[in-house]
């Protein structure tokens, strides 16, 4: 199967385990969303791997669904393994600074600081790999999807800036990280 119909289908997986949970959180007597992100809390440290998982309501879920699967078959075209243990990264480091830095008294929930960790890998990682099919998904990123730039910024009660923020920062440095280090082996091959 080729590469970029097989993390589509994984990617998409993903995604309906959120749905699948949603759908279970509308039809259970508990809310599984407490069982969010919630900053500083020991009780609350299995949120770190749950939250992206959890997702407020519908319109909440559909907003993730479409940039998160773009954006894994576009890291997917460079290599699935590679998607994988980057969303794994993501999910830990994103929830972790998260855990650690963001405001208290309240529950962080979604898959959007996954979301935005993928977007500034992919923005980084093509410009500083240089290799033209990474710096053409960069570009398409940017294109495309340049605006959520003003999702890392307060501006909407509710939303976990903080999470976007922290997701783009931890993304940004891992595709600075891995493309200097491809460079690095390039040459010494």
């Amino acid at each position: 199967m080729k590469r970029y119909l097989l993390i589509a289908k994984y990617s998409t997986a993903i995604m309906l385990i959120c749905w699948c949970i949603l759908i279970l959180n509308s039809l259970l007597p508990i809310n599984l969303n407490q069982w969010g992100i919630v900053p500083r809390s020991i009780e609350h440290l299995p949120g770190i791997i749950i939250a992206p998982f959890l997702h407020a309501n519908l319109a909440h879920l559909l907003s993730n669904f479409l940039p998160f699967i773009i954006f894994a078959i576009l890291i997917g075209l460079q290599s699935v393994k590679r998607f994988f243990l980057l969303f794994v990264f993501f999910v830990v480091t994103t929830g972790l600074l998260v855990w650690l830095f963001a405001r208290g008294n309240s529950i962080h929930i979604g898959m959007s600081g996954v979301i935005y960790a993928l977007w500034g890998y992919l923005l980084v990682y093509g410009f500083v790999c240089r290799q033209f099919l990474s710096i053409i998904i960069s570009l398409i990123t940017l294109c495309f999807y340049g605006g959520l730039v003003f999702g890392v910024l307060p501006s909407t009660p509710g939303i976990s800036f903080e999470s976007h923020l922290l997701g783009a920062i931890v993304g940004a440095l891992s595709g600075y990280y891995l493309a200097k280090r491809e460079i690095r082996y390039s040459v010494l091959s």
